[in-house]
């Protein structure tokens, strides 16, 4: 299996996975099992593309849950993980490389988790965080399990990041350890990089121009040619190198953009017909209703029209009856006037022999009677019987009716309720003070949201914070009341920001079985002398007079216990405006799928600057509801803004 993943045999690489994972159920070994699905998934994002690869890996998830496989888990999160990254979603790579992480130290210790490190520092490397970089690249060094080849990309990771800050010294000594390794075929890349690195930093720019020609990536070929010009002070050639560079980048990126846009187009489409097909069979099951309900009133007016001619024939009948006991009675003294001078013997025969016909015609009609009343009888028992089933049938399904629509409108009431509770904890009157001017406001996606937000004195000191929690909804609101009371709770007690976050961190990754977690910038501003402390828990980076502060990333709260968070300041913010925000502004999108920004965003913060803290939130909420314009909220939108006069 690793050989036809090396050499990249897809075809028959999925069927030795296919004989290997009846293998591994057949003796019990699901670590493998799950490691050979993963190396498939890789492959098929490869060969077949993203969506066929995303729903392995939730059909690898599902799997997992329904046997209770904790590998299985974490194989889902490490590739999902690893194709995030690979479609530059840096952001959603990073947190799951580090919940994969987390996944291996609580079930799995034996495993090594030098691969994620590697993955880490690489994903760093290209944002140029070169110091966490790093630091993760160190962590893969001292895991005892770790492969050679990791070990050689470790090395390579550190040697880069040293070559980005310039420092010789650093390089010198890391680029002698990483020497010492043999350099596995696959990782000629990086190889390339370090030697260009190496180069650059002894002035030998010649040979890093003919080192960057041996790229067979050209985006790395065009990247390191114009850095070499750049760091040789060659800036003319500088120039047409970086257009070029640019040039290329640009058209990677509008194809990217262009197959990930028709693939949502692809996966809309699907759900918008799934949608159509619900309200069909919902449309088709209101007519059976109907059509139900008119047969019911058709039987209940044959009913009544039975009922009826019943009343009719009964009254016929009487009539009857009482004509031939009239016409009778006429006979008889008919015959009595015309034989009166016959015997009275023959008279009463006479008379006997008419009581007898009466009798026998009396009879008949008798026996006719009760046969039509016993048929009608039987005929309306079996009608009632039709029509109390049919009842029954219709009442069942108003009575489901009833409660399904009883059962939506008491959620939505309670929906109402718990907004109205999660709003409340965020706080609504903000101070009218002439030393500074503060204004926040919270927007969410659904009936609850993910978002906060708070801020409180002490004296001259001023504590605030913003933060979004991991995924939406009811889940989301209650994960941010936590979060919420536990900045309030520490805050109170005087703490710094940075141990703020320390605190709330042990407290919120605490038997957090469903992996939860909550981004924060927390800060405490001195009124008099505006001086800023803060601590950046993986949150967006905020924007000081309309420009983006360079902060520490750290980890966001909840994930894991026992992290060390990295606390930083500012000298003074004394007439300046502070902007904190959640990623739902820049990722907000419209009905054609575009984004908000982060520059869009920055220009507008920019040009008011000079308006109050309330105008600058007003006028950034405006500028995002005109631009979504009809389409449906993606995420919760939050802002503050912090002006110290």
């Amino acid at each position: 299996m690793y050989h036809q993943f090396n050499v990249d045999d897809f075809e028959g690489l999925r069927k030795t996975v296919k004989q290997l994972k009846e293998e591994c159920t057949s003796v019990g070994d699901y670590k493998t099992y799950y490691k050979a699905w993963g190396n498939e998934i890789i492959k098929i994002k490869s060969h077949i593309g993203r969506p066929q690869a995303m729903k392995e890996i939730n059909a690898l998830r599902d799997f997992a849950i329904q046997h209770d496989h904790k590998f299985g888990l974490y194989t889902a999160t490490y590739t999902t993980a690893y194709i995030l990254g690979q479609i530059n979603d840096r952001h959603g790579a990073y947190v799951n490389y580090l919940k994969a992480a987390d996944y291996l130290k609580r079930y799995f210790p034996e495993e090594s988790t030098a691969p994620i490190y590697v993955s880490l520092s690489t994903l760093t490397l290209s944002e140029k965080k070169d110091t966490t970089a790093i630091r993760y690249a160190e962590a893969a060094l001292k895991d005892p399990q770790i492969t050679p080849t990791h070990r050689y990309m470790a090395r390579c990771c550190i040697c880069t990041a040293w070559g980005w800050i310039g420092n010789v010294g650093k390089f010198d000594e890391a680029y002698a350890k990483l020497k010492a390794i043999k350099a596995p075929p696959k990782e000629h890349a990086r190889t390339l990089i370090v030697e260009i690195f190496r180069a650059h930093l002894h002035g030998q720019h010649d040979e890093a121009i003919k080192l960057a020609h041996q790229f067979k990536s050209r985006q790395n070929y065009l990247l390191y040619v114009y850095k070499t010009y750049e760091w040789a002070g060659d800036y003319k050639k500088t120039f047409y190198a970086f257009k070029d560079y640019r040039w290329y980048l640009d058209s990677v990126n509008h194809r990217d953009l262009r197959q990930q846009a028709q693939l949502y187009h692809s996966e809309l489409d699907v759900a918008r017909a799934e949608n159509e097909s619900k309200e069909l069979r919902l449309a088709n099951k209101r007519l059976k209703l109907e059509h139900m309900a008119h047969e019911l009133e058709n039987e209940r007016l044959e009913v009544e029209a039975a009922k009826l001619k019943l009343q009719n024939t009964n009254i016929e009948l009487s009539n009857a009856a009482i004509k031939l006991k009239n016409d009778s009675l006429q006979q008889q003294t008919q015959h009595a006037k015309l034989n009166e001078i016959k015997s009275r013997m023959e008279a009463q025969q006479q008379s006997e022999h008419a009581h007898h016909i009466l009798i026998v015609a009396a009879s008949i009609i008798a026996l006719i009677t009760i046969a039509y009343l016993l048929f009608f009888l039987y005929r309306r028992h079996r009608q009632m019987k039709r029509l109390e089933s049919m009842n029954a049938q219709l009442q069942t399904a108003y009575d489901q009716l009833e409660k399904t629509t009883t059962a939506k409108e008491r959620i939505e009431s309670e929906l109402r309720i718990a907004r109205d509770i999660q709003m409340s904890m965020l706080p609504q009157v903000f101070p009218h003070r002439s030393d500074f001017q503060l204004y926040a406001r919270m927007t969410p996606a659904k009936a609850v949201g993910g978002d906060l937000y708070d801020f409180f004195l002490q004296d001259n000191l001023l504590y605030l914070c913003i933060g979004d929690v991991s995924g939406k909804g009811v889940p989301a609101s209650m994960f941010m009341s936590v979060a919420v009371k536990l900045f309030r709770t520490f805050a109170l007690e005087g703490y710094s920001p940075v141990e703020v976050a320390t605190r709330m961190n042990e407290s919120l990754a605490a038997d957090n079985e469903n992996g939860m977690f909550v981004t924060m910038f927390i800060a405490t501003v001195d009124l008099k002398t505006g001086c800023m402390n803060y601590c950046n828990a993986g949150h967006n980076p905020p924007l000081l007079d309309g420009e983006f502060m360079t902060v520490e990333p750290n980890a966001p709260l909840g994930l894991w216990r026992e992290l060390e968070f990295v606390g930083e300041h500012q000298n003074s913010i004394k007439g300046r405006s502070l902007f904190l925000y959640t990623d739902g502004i820049t990722e907000a999108e419209n009905e054609h799928k575009d984004q908000y920004g982060e520059d869009r965003m920055q220009e507008l913060l920019k040009k008011n600057l000079h308006r109050s803290a309330q105008q600058t939130i007003d006028c950034i909420h405006e500028s995002v509801s005109q631009f979504v314009g009809k389409a449906e909220p993606s995420d919760d939108i939050t802002k503050l803004c912090l002006k110290l006069i």
